[in-house]
């Protein structure tokens, strides 16, 4: 049922108006049936024959609604899911379209998103509706695939993959009023592990449903049995449930006495007789303690008990994982039926417009033919140095006796801070939350000594804001370099965001927010605040900072998951997208651009699995494992999983990070040059793309061995593991003996000098101008790295040396020479190299030359100069010599065991039985957590 009413009733002889009239009235009378306590099959005869009293012919016509809305439902394609049961008609026939909980949580949803600021209303208004139709759309696909509340003894499991901090509360917020409205009479929201982040969850909840009203006209009667401020304690009053228009709401945190006081209500309802109502568990942050992190051991791990034996005690509903990181849920047992592998759905919610992620703050690309487009994506980070870092961050050793210093980047970060808030509120007219997040440590001590010198920061800024301004609007010209281009809005003169900002001054509150701390984040509703937010893991997790512009972040971990959720900053940032800014250590740059892969990655197969009408129970969705120090998750979420398919074949890799010193770059030349020697001697064929002088050519069906022995020489500890001859010579042992290598030499532009590999060999250079260390967006070499490599080396970022079009360069060379099996030539010739490798080239690669890799060379110029708007983060190599880049292209695996990838087990050992007894842990339930992380106040 389309909340637009847009069916068409001409066809039954009844005007339009009279049945929208009549439907809500019969929406009306059906809620006040089953409020009195009457069955809904019932409610619905009676509330039908009335309607139809009154405007005849309604009957029919409701009729063929509700077909047509079973029909839409079917064929909403938002998001991507895969389902456990591709043939099952869905029960759903879609959302009340006037009085209900939807119809009022859809209003004030639509109030709450129209953005009466813009300037263009009309665009505000078509924005707003495009998200809330998203919303609309997609908690309707996800309640169509729910348990039917009316089907006693169904049950479902499924899995609701978001993005971090992109409204995926709004998300269930919608699923439950659409499953009220639908029968469901329990709610069971497990709201994270942290006090505050429940009492927030509470309290949005409370508010966008208006559950804190007894029962709206045509809406449910909730009944909240927890509070704001008050957990769920157990309580004996249940017969508030038996009239069916009482909806029951818990909203509770995964922790150990409360989810045990849950269990307790839940057997309470089945006493005598099983309580058959619908029950729908939503639990928000579902990677986090709720799967099982000590089933190797052959035990339960205590959370995960305890939200398994609310299951066990669910006769009728539906369990609703929501998370932005889904590596543990799928990681869970689908064997073990008692466990929560979400066996009968997933689906991954499309990325919402406007949303600001991975992508935005740290430069993801690798291509050197778009650098220009990727140069404005740099302009939201800064690089920490180290010598800043160690200013605020203690060490285990120093703890006792640190002392903070005020690190430059840090009073740059909180100037900043003032600056942006005062634009963005001179954009807007009006004031607002305004947020700075300061995550250097875990430790509880670190960060009250941080609130302390950051305090006396502010007061010394308030108590000399006069002499201030200068060094202000230093740091205002340096962070406003082309800005507004985001949006398109407007960067107010300086007078006028230095007057603002001077009054903002005196404003800023500096809290600390742990698991022991008093002050704790609050964003009250009609009192702005202006807060540098001090903490660690209930910063880390689920918890919105209001308003959040800058981020100054140290913290690091050692898993995808909890990594990405530290990122507080990925969210929508109105009016002020622009001006977001993240002080960040430079070694996160790499695990970010991991970890954006790793997602990329995850939601294509579920858009695979969904094309192949694969469900989740016959599939196990993989996740990439990292070549370094980063785990997925905890080990001790991983025991059900195995290594799997690595996929390198067709994969690319490229060294980036060149010694420029002349040792490195003559040994360079030499290998190179050796290289060549060697490929003509055993190439198939050797040849130009044209007779232009110095332009790139290509040395066919090399073999193997001569690769490795180049890369041999080549390589340096800075390159990918992919990049080495080892790596190479084991690959292609197990996975591709037959192995062949195009070796390409690429050119630059026309009139570029030229490097010489052999008297007959000279190319043109190429021009890849290196990172400033100072720059927007720049690099610098961190310690790991320089300490792995030679005193003399002098090492570079370019960030990125190959283009597009070299995945294919070698067969364009062989092409132009008539050296291509026709049929590879013709496939050529039609494929569009302007779309994505990796759908269109990789594939393409794969079926018509799989056996054939490549080593591309490049040799650059050591004069190279940045160019094009690539050019305020990069400076000039200024080397003495030409430096040798080397990029390959691997070819198709034979194989697939690389054991570059995990998935679940679908095939376990047989007979494993996990320990029933409730392990003797901690609150939390999980191995214990440092410091801030466990929150051991109740009732916070």
């Amino acid at each position: 049922m389309w909340a637009d009413g847009d069916f068409e009733v001409a066809t039954l002889n009844m005007d339009s108006a009279n049945f929208q009239i009549g439907l809500g009235a019969f929406e009306g009378m059906l809620s006040a049936q089953q409020s009195a306590g009457r069955p809904i099959a019932k409610a619905t005869q009676e509330s039908l024959a009335l309607v139809d009293a009154m405007f005849p012919g309604f009957v029919i016509a409701y009729q063929q609604f509700v077909k047509s809305q079973r029909e839409r439902v079917d064929n909403i394609s938002v998001g991507n899911m895969l389902v456990g049961h591709p043939g099952a008609v869905s029960w759903y026939s879609g959302p009340l379209v006037h009085k209900g909980a939807w119809p009022s949580y859809k209003t004030r949803l639509e109030a709450k998103l129209l953005d009466t600021k813009a300037k263009d209303q009309v665009a505000a208004v078509a924005a707003m509706q495009g998200v809330v139709k998203d919303i609309d759309e997609s908690t309707t696909r996800i309640l169509s695939r729910c348990a039917n509340p009316h089907q006693h003894g169904e049950k479902r499991k499924g899995l609701v993959i978001g993005y971090v901090q992109s409204g995926k509360t709004a998300n269930y917020a919608g699923v439950i009023a659409k499953a009220v409205d639908a029968g469901y009479r329990l709610i069971i929201v497990l709201a994270g592990m942290h006090s505050n982040l429940r009492a927030q969850t509470q309290a949005r909840l409370a508010k966008d449903l208006s559950m804190n009203v007894l029962s709206e006209k045509g809406g449910p009667a909730w009944h909240l049995l927890t509070g704001a401020h008050s957990d769920f304690a157990g309580t004996d009053n249940i017969g508030f449930l038996n009239n069916h228009g009482n909806v029951g709401v818990l909203i509770v945190k995964k922790n150990s006495t409360r989810l045990a006081n849950v269990v307790s209500f839940m057997k309470k309802l089945s006493q005598g007789q099983p309580f058959n109502r619908g029950v729908l568990i939503i639990d928000d942050e579902s990677d986090q303690a709720t799967p099982n992190s000590k089933g190797e051991k052959l035990e339960i791990s205590a959370i995960n008990k305890l939200v398994r034996d609310i299951w066990k005690n669910t006769n009728t509903g539906t369990y609703l994982a929501y998370t932005a990181t889904p590596f543990a849920n799928i990681f869970i047992d689908p064997q073990d039926q008692e466990d929560l592998y979400p066996e009968d759905f997933v689906l991954t919610l499309p990325r919402p417009a406007g949303y600001m992620g991975v992508d935005t703050f740290f430069n993801l690309s690798q291509d050197a033919d778009s650098e220009d487009e990727a140069a404005s994506t740099g302009n939201f980070s800064r690089d920490i140095p180290q010598s800043d870092a160690d200013m605020v961050t203690p060490t285990q050793k120093t703890l006792a006796s640190f002392v903070p210093e005020l690190a430059p980047s840090l009073e740059e970060a909180v100037r900043w801070f003032l600056l942006a808030t005062a634009i963005r509120e001179l954009r807007t007219g009006t004031a607002a939350h305004s947020s700075m997040l300061l995550h250097t440590t875990h430790r509880v001590l670190g960060h009250e000594r941080l609130k302390e010198m950051m305090s006396g920061f502010v007061n010394y800024l308030a108590g000399e804001r006069q002499s201030e301004e200068q060094n202000f609007r230093e740091v205002f010209l340096r962070e406003t370099k082309g800005i507004g281009a985001v949006e398109g809005l407007e960067l107010p003169e300086w007078h006028e965001v230095w007057a603002r900002a001077y009054d903002l001054i005196g404003k800023i509150k500096v809290v600390v927010d742990n698991g022991y701390s008093t002050d704790r984040l609050s964003y009250p509703d009609d009192t702005p605040q202006l807060i540098i937010a001090i903490g660690g893991g209930t910063l880390s997790r689920g918890l919105t900072l209001e308003g959040l512009v800058v981020s100054y972040f140290l913290r690091t971990s050692n898993t995808y998951d909890t990594l990405l959720q530290m990122g507080r900053w990925f969210g929508f940032r109105p009016y002020y997208q622009d001006l977001a800014r993240v002080w960040a250590s430079s070694g996160l740059l790499n695990d970010y651009r991991h970890l954006a892969i790793v997602e990329e990655e995850l939601r294509a197969d579920v858009v695979t699995m969904e094309k192949e009408g694969r469900v989740p129970r016959e599939y196990a969705l993989r996740v990439r494992a990292h070549p370094g120090r980063l785990s997925i998750v905890a080990p001790g979420k991983m025991w059900a999983t195995k290594a799997v398919n690595v996929g390198l074949g067709g994969t690319r890799h490229q060294r980036t990070i060149l010694d420029k010193s002349r040792v490195g770059a003559l040994a360079g030349q030499t290998a190179a040059r050796d290289f060549v020697a060697r490929a003509r001697e055993t190439a198939t064929h050797t040849v130009r793309r044209s007779s232009a002088p110095g332009d790139a050519m290509v040395f066919s069906s090399v073999p193997t061995s001569e690769v490795v022995t180049f890369l041999d020489a080549m390589s340096n500890e800075a390159d990918g593991s992919w990049l080495r001859g080892d790596a190479v010579k084991s690959w292609a042992a197990t996975h591709r003996p037959d192995a062949r290598w195009n070796v390409v030499l690429a050119a630059g532009k026309s009139g570029a000098g030229t490097f010489a590999f052999d008297e007959e060999t000279s190319v043109r250079l190429v021009n890849r101008a290196p990172l400033s260390e100072t720059a927007t967006g720049g690099w610098r070499a961190t310690p790991e790295l320089t300490d792995s490599v030679s005193e003399t080396a002098e090492l570079v970022n370019i960030r990125a040396l190959m283009s597009g079009s070299d995945w294919v360069l070698d067969l364009e060379i062989l092409a132009v020479n008539n050296l291509l099996d026709p049929d590879l030539a013709a496939g050529l010739k039609k494929l569009d190299k302007n779309k994505s490798r990796e759908t269109h080239v990789k594939p393409f690669r794969k079926e018509m030359c799989p056996e054939v890799g490549v080593v591309v060379l490049y040799a650059i110029d050591r004069a190279s100069q940045p160019a094009g708007t690539a050019s305020a983060a990069r400076v000039a190599m200024n080397a003495d010599e030409d430096l040798i880049g080397v990029g390959i292209v691997y070819p198709w695996s034979l194989k697939s065991n690389d054991h570059n990838y995990f998935a679940v087990d679908l095939n376990p050992a047989p007979d494993l039985e996990l320990d029933e007894e409730l392990p003797d842990q901690g609150e939390d339930g999980l191995v214990r957590f440092i410091d801030d992380e466990d929150d051991f106040k109740e009732g916070q």
